[in-house]
């Protein structure tokens, strides 16, 4: 993982599964842009195009949504937290539909993908956002932090009423280099409850276990690929939804029980802040 100077992609790459809210298949490609151009999402089959970035962006529900209106796509997040592991800054990102593909709701798939473009590294320096002075965001039992302080450092407590789920914690720090090992492989997870709900909203035209792990009353359809995995994977969440503002961020960020609506508060906060030479 390495912020130090911006990259884009050497060549394109796609990949093509079932888009899980909307129903039918998507295809997902990704290809290289001009070094300062930033991330660039594009609606292939309207032929629509806007940055993928913190203004452009949104909370939606149980995703984080690119545009709005008939061009929105959803579930960007994931892709995000890739790119920002790989220390891609300037690519174009098109689909041929309203949602980039879940894939099995991991970020391994997308990791590859960017593998099999190739990465391109530029000259250019990239300065990171720095946690200028402490942040908190406060909701009944919900709360996130961020912390001046370096290395960089991402943690999730997460406490779920169902017992298959219940507490779990996971910290990450980006030097390790070890988002493949440590979070890449936490996949998106859903209790039946929850789904059932998803799909009498709309929100759920699609998916298998295939795409998700699901949490039953009494099993889990696959166990968990690495420990605490519930909680990695609300990391993999937060920093693809911070990853918005187009810059590594350095600083300590703490979550507890929180999702993309604080996420996205937090990011904007943060790009609120004076910036170094303002502050000196």
């Amino acid at each position: 993982m390495s912020h130090g100077t911006r990259a884009t992609l050497r060549s394109s790459a796609s990949a093509t599964d079932l888009g899980v809210r909307f129903g039918g298949e998507v295809t997902l490609t990704i290809g290289p842009a001009e070094i300062g151009a930033g991330l660039i999402i594009e609606r292939a089959d309207l032929g629509a195009r806007r940055p993928l970035d913190l203004p452009h962006c949104s909370p939606g529900p149980g995703c984080t949504v690119a545009g709005e209106g008939e061009v929105a796509v959803c579930f960007v997040e994931h892709l995000m937290a890739a790119l920002w592991a790989r220390g891609v800054t300037d690519c174009v990102v098109s689909v041929d539909g309203p949602e980039v593909p879940l894939f099995d709701g991991s970020a391994m798939p997308l990791l590859a993908l960017i593998d099999e473009a190739g990465l391109a590294r530029s000259g250019r320096p990239l300065e990171p956002i720095e946690v200028a002075e402490p942040i908190l965001i406060c909701e009944g039992e919900r709360a996130l932090a961020a912390l001046p302080g370096e290395p960089a450092e991402f943690a999730y407590s997460l406490d779920y009423e169902h017992p298959l789920i219940g507490r779990e914690f996971a910290r990450f720090r980006p030097e390790s280099g070890a988002f493949e090992a440590e979070l890449a492989p936490a996949r998106t997870f859903i209790t039946l409850e929850e789904a059932e709900a998803a799909r009498e909203a709309g929100l759920l035209a699609a998916g298998t276990e295939r795409n998700s792990v699901v949490i039953y009353r009494d099993h889990v359809s696959e166990p968990p690929a690495v420990p605490h995995a519930f909680a990695r994977h609300k990391l993999v969440d937060l920093v693809g939804d911070l990853y918005l503002l187009g810059r590594p961020l350095t600083g300590r960020v703490f979550a507890f029980g929180t999702g993309h609506r604080h996420n996205h508060e937090l990011a904007r906060m943060l790009a609120d802040q004076p910036s170094r030479a303002e502050r000196a």
